[in-house]
C-alpha cells in the first residue's frame, strides 16, 4: 500500500495512491459498466474530482472505501444517465440490482482479488509471470510456445513453477475467502 496523505495536495503521495488503486478500480467500474474505456474514463474521472476537492486521507482502509464508493457511485450515475439509456437501453431491473450493497460487496472483493492475483504474477520472474498471463487471458499451452517463441513441455513446466509460487503468495486470499 502507499504511504498515504493527510492531504490530496501532496503529488508524490497522491500519484502512488493513484498508481496502487487505479487498476482495481477499472477492473471494478468494468463490472458495472462492461465497457473498459468508459470504466478508465470514470476513475480518472474520480481521481480528479477528489483531487480537487482535497479530502483528508489518514486510513488506508477508509481512502480505498472512498474510492470504491466515489467509482461505484459515478458508475450508477453513468448507468442513469439519459445519454447511456439512449446508447444501450439498458434495462432498469440489472441497475437495480447493481445499486444493491451485495453486488457492490461482491464487486469490490473481485477487484481487489485481481489486483492481488496481478501483484503476485509481477513478483515472478519475467518468463513464468508472461505464460500465466497469456493463460489467464486463455491462450492454450501451444498459442503460448507460439508466442513467447518456445515449446509447449517448456510452457507446462514454467506454469506448474508459477502455479506453485502463486498458491504460496495467495494463501491468505484463500484463508480471506473461505471467512466470508
Amino acid at each position: 500500500m502507499p504511504r498515504y496523505l493527510s492531504h490530496p495536495k501532496n503529488l508524490e503521495g497522491y500519484k502512488s495512491l493513484f498508481e496502487t488503486l487505479y487498476p482495481p478500480l477499472c477492473l471494478f467500474a468494468n463490472k458495472y459498466l462492461n465497457d473498459m474505456d468508459t470504466s478508465k474514463d470514470i476513475v480518472q474521472e474520480v481521481f480528479i474530482k477528489i483531487w480537487e476537492k482535497q479530502p483528508v486521507f489518514t486510513n488506508p482502509n477508509t481512502t480505498k472505501a472512498y474510492f470504491y464508493t466515489t467509482v461505484k457511485n459515478h458508475c450508477l450515475n453513468y448507468l442513469k444517465s439519459k445519454h447511456y439509456k439512449t446508447i444501450a437501453n439498458a434495462a432498469p431491473l440489472e441497475i437495480e440490482l447493481q445499486q444493491s450493497e451485495d453486488y457492490f460487496f461482491a464487486e469490490l472483493v473481485s477487484a481487489e482479488i485481481n489486483a492481488q492475483l496481478y501483484k503476485a504474477i509481477d513478483t515472478l520472474p519475467k518468463k513464468a509471470a508472461k505464460v500465466i498471463s497469456l493463460s489467464l487471458n486463455n491462450y492454450t499451452t501451444n498459442e503460448i510456445a507460439e508466442e513467447l517463441n518456445i515449446t509447449p513441455s517448456t510452457v507446462r513446466t514454467q506454469k506448474s513453477l508459477a502455479y506453485q509460487k502463486l498458491k504460496g503468495l495467495l494463501a491468505p486470499i484463500k484463508y480471506f475467502l473461505s471467512f466470508l
